[in-house]
C-alpha cells in the first residue's frame, strides 16, 4: 500500500512528460495522439540485393516522435526508452518471422573509445530485451570495431561506404556457430554500416546476414 502510493504521489509531483508533445502523463511513453501519429514506415522488410547484407526491416521513418525517442536514448543517455523501441523492433521482426528466422542477435559494435567517452552501445540496449522476447541469444561478443570511424551523417552513401571499409572484425577467438543471423543497429540510412558487419559474417560462413534498425533514414 505505501508503495503505491509513494509511486502515486511521484506521478503528481513528477509527471513523467510525452515524448512527441511534452505533455503530462503518468504512465506512458506517449500520450494518445502522438502514439497514432507514429510515423510508420509502410513497408518494414526490404530485400537487399547484389550485397552480403540479405534483408533488413524498420518498423519507423526517422522522423518525429522516433527521431526524438534514437536521440534521446543515444545521446542523452535516456536507456529506458530502449525497451519501448525494441518493443516495436520485436514486432516487425515478428512480422516477418518465416523469412528472417534468425539464430542469433548480434548488435552493431562501437569503437572501444566511443564507448568509453558515452558508456553504453545503444544497438547493445535495443538487442538485449529484443532477444529477450524472441528467445534468442544476444551475442555481443562477436564483432568488434577496430576503427574509429568518424560519425556518418552528411556523408554520401559512397562515402559512408569507404568510412566503414575495414572498420569491423570477428573479436579473437570468437567463433561463429549460426547459419541465420540478425544484426541490430538504431537507424537505417544508407546501410553501410550493417554491410561491413555483414560482410565480416559472410566471411566466417554465416549463409544469411539481415538487420533490424527501430528507424530508417
Amino acid at each position: 500500500m505505501i508503495r503505491e502510493i509513494v509511486a502515486g504521489a511521484k506521478s503528481l509531483l513528477f509527471p513523467q512528460l510525452c515524448l512527441g508533445c511534452r505533455l503530462p502523463l503518468t504512465e506512458a511513453l506517449l500520450c494518445p495522439k502522438c502514439l497514432k501519429g507514429l510515423p510508420f514506415s509502410g513497408v518494414p522488410l526490404r530485400r537487399v540485393p547484389g550485397r552480403r547484407l540479405d534483408l533488413w526491416v524498420s518498423p519507423f521513418l526517422y522522423e518525429g516522435v522516433i527521431k526524438e525517442l534514437i536521440l534521446e536514448m543515444k545521446y542523452r543517455g535516456q536507456l529506458s526508452l530502449a525497451r519501448p523501441g525494441a518493443g516495436w523492433m520485436t514486432a516487425a521482426v515478428q512480422g516477418a518471422a518465416e523469412e528472417l528466422s534468425p539464430e542469433w542477435i548480434v548488435p552493431v559494435p562501437l569503437h572501444p573509445a566511443r564507448l568509453r567517452e558515452r558508456t553504453f552501445n545503444q544497438a547493445q540496449a535495443l538487442a538485449q530485451p529484443l532477444a529477450q522476447a524472441l528467445k534468442l541469444p544476444c551475442r555481443g561478443d562477436v564483432l568488434e570495431r577496430r576503427k574509429p570511424t568518424p560519425p556518418q551523417t552528411g556523408l554520401s552513401r559512397l562515402e559512408r561506404l569507404e568510412n566503414v571499409r575495414g572498420a569491423f572484425s570477428l573479436r579473437p577467438g570468437a567463433v561463429v556457430q549460426a547459419s541465420s543471423v540478425l544484426l541490430v543497429d538504431d537507424v537505417f540510412t544508407t546501410g553501410a554500416t550493417l554491410e561491413a558487419c555483414a560482410q565480416v559474417l559472410k566471411k566466417t560462413g554465416v549463409s544469411r546476414v539481415a538487420a533490424v534498425t527501430l528507424a530508417r533514414g
